[in-house]
């Protein structure tokens, strides 16, 4: 049997460090759901856990129980209120176990509330290591150079190959979890893992890697770091995909794209500059923010007022950019025509768009096909565009 203590009993004290606003970190909602709902996800849905013992605070208990019931784990078993101190809420969590307790070679896992993201592979192995060697943990290499100082002073580089950044879950056979608890409460030990607990009685402990994504929760930057693993989108982030087409005229000369005019080669049949990069561009802009087709705008300045320079038909939508504090994030832009070579231009096209835009280069992506003749963009009679536009405040 492989049973599991999840602790949640945290004070979230380093979280709210400095924060006006206070609040549970394992309650901050990513992805429509609380962080605690994927710690308890992922250990009830793994085929190798039995069961579950929550171990939380009082301030938390209600909304944590709601959860459990909200979404249906059924491994949990029991909900218990933690002490002041991680050894303490371990112990508590073990004397949730009913009767008959759990043999000495049954397993129990032991995982933060505040690390929601351990992979089902890691999880797996971290089981089958401590089923051979009777104790393992998960975590992740150091990759930085490691200094021991003294003051403000260097005293030396330490090894980082020695060096292991420890995570949850960590695991242990019952029997000896139970010895390495009786040993540091008779010690009066202070650990801050149960690794801590095993190395104290000589226990050899397994080592396992941890996904890049299993880190644990302490400040506002790491829910970030899950909103982004988990795939969400923030609440202030938009996204827009414009496009436009014109055909080549058959003798007038002076292409323009992205506000570069190109001489020697044919323009494109507008009543502007028939800029297709501008105007797909403008299209996706103007989606992101809920606006209107660059029709709206461009009309009445390109055939009432004769302005055939479609930058400027950007400049009243860059303006209402700055009103809503937002700013271009990225541009990507996806151009269909056999002629201009278009990979040859590209520098020139970014640096155009980022000054126009005001943004890095970097920022702007550029790719183009020839279109192999199957359309009329294809067959060289003109330009098709596609400008896709994420925008962040």
């Amino acid at each position: 049997m492989n049973h599991a203590i999840i602790l949640a009993a945290g004070t979230s004290e380093r979280f709210n460090k400095g924060r006006k606003k206070t609040e549970d970190k394992l309650l901050v909602e990513v992805k429509g759901r609380p962080i605690i709902y994927y710690s308890i996800s992922s250990l009830n849905d793994h085929h190798l856990v039995d069961s579950i013992i929550l171990v939380v605070s009082k301030d938390n208990k209600k909304e944590i129980q709601a959860i459990v019931k909200k979404y249906n784990f059924l491994k949990v078993k029991e909900v218990v209120e933690g002490g002041k101190t991680r050894q303490e809420s371990l112990a508590k969590g073990i004397r949730g176990f009913k009767k008959p307790e759990p043999g000495p070679q049954d397993l129990v896992t032991v995982h933060n509330g505040a690390n929601p993201l351990p992979s089902y592979e890691e999880i797996t192995d971290a089981i089958v290591a401590a089923e051979e060697k009777g104790a393992a943990i998960v975590g992740h290499k150091i990759k930085s150079t490691i200094k021991q100082i003294k003051g403000k002073k260097v005293e030396g580089t330490i090894d980082r190959k020695t060096l292991f950044e420890a995570q949850t879950p960590q695991i242990a056979q019952y029997g000896i979890l139970i010895k390495a608890l009786k040993n540091a409460e008779k010690k009066k030990l202070e650990v801050t893992d149960e690794a801590m607990l095993l190395e104290e009685i000589g226990q050899e402990v397994e080592v396992v890697p941890a996904h890049e994504n299993n880190i644990k929760v302490t400040s506002l930057k790491d829910i970030e770091v899950v909103r982004v693993a988990l795939g969400e989108m923030p609440g202030n982030f938009f996204v827009g995909i414009g496009q436009d087409s014109h055909l080549f005229c058959k003798e007038e000369y002076g292409l323009t794209l992205a506000g570069v005019l190109f001489k020697d080669q044919k323009k494109l049949e507008a009543n502007s500059d028939g800029d297709v990069i501008l105007h797909a561009l403008f299209n996706s802009i103007s989606q992101a923010i809920g606006e209107q087709s660059i029709g709206v705008y461009a009309d009445e300045m390109c055939i009432k007022k004769g302005i055939k320079d479609s930058s400027k038909y950007l400049e009243p939508l860059l303006k209402k950019l700055e009103t809503k504090k937002l700013k271009i994030h990225n541009l990507g832009v996806m151009i269909e025509c056999k002629i201009p070579k278009i990979d040859k231009i590209t520098p020139l096209l970014k640096k155009s768009l980022a000054k126009i835009l005001k943004i890095d280069a970097k920022r702007i992506g550029i790719t183009a096909t020839s279109g192999e003749n199957a359309t009329a963009f294809g067959e060289g009679l003109g330009i098709q565009c596609f400008c896709i536009v994420s925008l962040s405040k």
